[in-house]
């Protein structure tokens, strides 16, 4: 069982307002933290007393924020045990796509992940052609089809890095590799160096095996140097983990000199490079991008997947993978599942060789949502700071005040679901309350009520009109 201290639990959930109860206060922010996975089902929550003291308010008040909490079935108390968080179901991180009946009327944002593209359905049509050649054996591929490794090898060759199909593993979406990979490669104790703000998911694959996330400093950029070397210089890393094209969720590309700089670092440090290319291929506005970063660092292992530029559902994913760990990364890959399926192999093998036509149907839908994002926010919004992204599949907006927790809260009253900025942060701090995430992966006409929505709840946060319990404020499957 995991445990918050109460210091840690204080830093998550911020500064309190003083024009609200803060007893109603507390326990909505607790139940956010809940919801949206930075308080997971199981984890001690710390004394009444030592949050009463770590947040400065009376024990009266967090006894009734406990007692809130109990009666709304997310906390489990027992004397001489303490406190413990309990999820329900229903409103568990379980999946964010799934809308009951009731919720028809519900917009949620809480991942980026595209609908298909136009041109995707013929992809499956023809991937029925080829499902011959496999019918008639076991179909247990651990490495993947010959055909789409031999794609996927060209695709890097097409970028300058020589690939030989053998060095591709194909895997179940990319959280499938980067899991694999930490399984494969990492002890319970090891650290990993991660980007201050990044993809929580990709954190969480790490963790869950036992190793320790040793976070960067969160500046302008992901990748400071001088932060870099002196983590690096502090002890020993197993590996880093980072996500230098169209960084989720800030859209930042790690440039020719950091990714240089960077290879040399972990190259002296003997630190592993776990590079998350998901996003390469989304690139709107057609930025020149660097080389691969294994161009830079032969041992760096690349991590691709076909969800970003076709199709969210499609559970495809890849790893580029150095000679001499490609055997072990398939026997343990093994011991979990014997391979992906191979429809779906046969669909991303026909969308990376059919010339670029459905990838670049996507990005035009993704580009005009994109401007169309911007453009309702900034009439409705103005006071939002949205910086237009070169690529990827979502904004990082600023807010004027630390509203991003109350913000999601408020939004869930109006039917739109969105995710806080801290949970992009590794480390417990409310620095995130500037920030949301944005995906621009709606149809236009549901961007423009998501917007709408928006507005009328940052309307409430600044009236100081309170959540009204009872909504999940947001689900925790974020792309």
């Amino acid at each position: 069982m995991t445990a918050v201290s109460a210091p840690t639990l204080a830093r998550l959930l911020g500064e309190l307002e003083s024009d609200q109860s803060a007893y109603r206060e507390i326990t909505e922010r607790i139940r956010l933290l809940m919801v949206d996975g930075r308080l997971t089902d199981g984890t001690r929550l710390p004394s009444e007393r030592e949050l009463a003291a770590a947040l400065g308010v009376s024990r009266t008040t967090t006894a009734r924020v406990y007692s809130e909490l109990r009666d709304a079935g997310l906390v489990m108390s027992r004397r001489g045990s303490g406190s413990v968080v309990r999820v329900p179901l229903g409103q568990a991180a379980t999946s964010s796509l799934i809308i009951t009946p009731d919720d028809a009327d519900t917009i949620a944002l809480t991942y980026s992940a595209p609908a298909g593209a136009p041109g995707l359905g013929r992809a499956f049509e023809r991937a029925v052609s080829r499902l011959s050649s496999v019918i008639g054996t076991p179909g247990y591929l651990p490495d993947g089809l010959p055909v789409l490794r031999e794609a996927l090898a060209q695709h890097y060759a097409d970028r300058g890095l020589p690939t030989d199909p053998s060095q591709i593993i194909v895997t179940n979406g990319a959280i499938g590799s980067i899991s694999l990979l930490a399984r494969t490669f990492l002890r319970p104790g090891e650290r990993v160096l991660v980007e201050g703000l990044s993809y929580p998911h990709g954190h969480e694959a790490f963790t869950a095996v036992g190793g320790r996330l040793a976070p960067l400093p969160v500046g302008d950029r992901p990748w400071d140097l001088e932060a870099l070397r002196a983590q690096l210089a502090g002890g020993r890393h197993r590996m880093a983990y980072f996500i230098p094209e169209f960084h989720n969720p800030t859209a930042a590309v790690m440039t020719d000199e950091e990714r240089s700089a960077w290879a040399r670092e972990l190259r002296r440090h003997d630190v592993l490079p776990i590079v998350d290319e998901s996003l390469h291929a989304v690139n709107l506005d057609g930025v020149e991008l660097p080389a691969p970063f294994a161009c830079y660092d032969d041992r760096a292992i690349l991590v691709g997947s076909s969800s970003k530029p076709f199709w969210g559902g499609l559970r495809v994913g890849w790893m580029r993978v150095p000679h001499d760990l490609v055997l072990p990364l398939v026997q343990a890959r093994m011991s979990v599942d014997l391979g992906s399926s191979a429809f779906d192999q046969y669909v991303v093998t026909e969308l990376l060789t059919e010339g670029g036509q459905t990838a670049a149907a996507g990005r035009a839908i993704l580009r005009t949502a994109r401007d169309h994002l911007l453009g309702e926010l900034a009439r409705e919004l103005p006071e939002i700071s949205a910086p237009c992204p070169a690529g990827g599949l979502n904004l990082w907006v600023t807010l004027p005040g630390r509203d991003s927790s109350r913000l999601t809260a408020a939004a869930a009253q109006h039917g739109l679901l969105l995710t806080a900025g801290p949970r992009f942060y590794a480390q417990a701090t409310a620095a995130g309350e500037r920030h949301l995430r944005l995906a621009y992966t709606q149809p236009l006409d549901t961007l423009t009520e998501a917007v709408r929505r928006l507005a009328a709840a940052y309307d409430d946060v600044r009236s100081g009109r309170p959540s009204v319990p009872g909504r999940s404020p947001a689900l925790d499957l974020i792309a």
